[in-house]
């Protein structure tokens, strides 16, 4: 079974997409389903609302939220009491959400219904984590939010799978270029273990690098502003820690310098990188290198040749274009036969 046979190494998994409707749920329900006749334990939540019969936004039906038997899940109690199927209610957040308090249970036969879980990335660290230690659960699964890549994060989930779609554009080259660029700063290498550990628990405010492998604080909290911006070109050196959000106003002013091929930025994840793919690659292009600290487990990109408002492309087409491009496994879900 594609890429199934990867998962099961990993307790966590997310499933990102890079827009609404590329396909996330429906690369969801393969996975559930799959994991299901391996007899393996599964929890769910989901970043934001999803499992929705009728988008919102597009007025277009929607593949639901696949729960199997045995299921652990967590959602929203008034999407709770909308679901379709009989359950065990196993834990009641104590705190209160905008929806309602957060439930925990167990499904007890198979269904669909709406989920709505931890919104943060603190949230869902903690919930994998509670979820893990309470249950006999072999591995967490996240829904990710649209165009929210946070919840792949190596600090919140070991593993994710992307996907990507017409919905994203119908212009098969425009899709893949979009594509490879969020598959590219995922791609990015990790930070040397000697730089990594002592940057590892460094979470605000900009860090130098000094030649022989100091860290020094510029008393920068961020660089978004212009103000800040200047700050950094005038007080940082050429290796630079940004923990937070690398904006494309930095990235940008970093890539006109005259020395831009002698710089080089460390990140904590690809999900921090808020550059422009112009940008991106001029700085690569002009000899800038660019680290992350965690780096995250790709482990599939799938694609949805299909948009809510009817452009469909050739999936086989698709699927060769974007496996080209990128160097990992690509696959359109409807049309894996196993």
């Amino acid at each position: 079974m594609p890429f199934i046979d990867q998962i099961i190494r990993y307790s966590s998994l997310s499933v990102v997409g890079l827009g609404k409707n590329t396909g996330k749920t429906e690369c969801l329900r393969y996975i559930t389903r799959r994991l299901f006749t391996l007899n393996k334990v599964m929890a769910i939540t989901s970043v934001g609302i999803d499992g929705e019969a009728i988008d919102r936004v597009t007025a277009t039906s929607k593949p639901e939220v696949l729960i199997e038997k045995g299921m652990y899940f967590t959602t929203v109690g008034s999407f709770y009491l909308q679901k379709r199927f009989t359950a065990e209610i196993c834990h009641v957040e104590k705190s209160q959400t905008v929806l309602g308090k957060m439930i925990t249970a167990r499904a007890l036969e198979r269904g669909t219904l709406v989920l709505a879980g931890p919104s943060d990335t603190l949230s869902l660290q903690r919930w994998i984590h509670n979820t893990s230690a309470k249950y006999p659960v072999d591995i967490c699964l996240v829904d990710g939010a649209v165009s929210r890549l946070s919840p792949a994060s190596p600090a919140v989930t070991e593993s994710m799978v992307l996907t990507t779609g017409a919905a994203f554009s119908a212009n098969i080259k425009t899709l893949v270029a979009g594509t490879r660029f969020v598959y590219d700063t995922i791609q990015l290498p990790a930070v040397p273990e000697e730089i990594r550990k002592p940057l590892e628990n460094i979470t605000k405010g900009i860090r130098t690098i000094t030649e022989d492998g100091q860290i020094e604080d510029p008393g920068i909290d961020s660089a978004l502003t212009p103000d800040q911006i200047r700050q950094v070109l005038d007080t940082c050196g050429n290796r630079i820690y940004i923990p937070g959000v690398l904006s494309n106003g930095l990235l940008k002013a970093l890539t006109e310098r005259k020395e831009a091929g002698k710089i080089c930025l460390y990140v904590r994840d690809f999900s921090r990188i808020f550059a422009e793919p112009a940008t991106f690659y001029a700085f690569l292009r002009k000899g800038g290198r660019m680290a992350q600290l965690l780096r995250p487990n790709l482990l599939a990109v799938c694609v949805n040749p299909v948009s809510p408002e009817g452009y469909c492309l050739r999936s086989e087409e698709l699927v060769s274009h974007m496996q080209d491009a990128l160097n990992i496994s690509v696959y359109d879900i409807k049309n894996i036969k196993t």
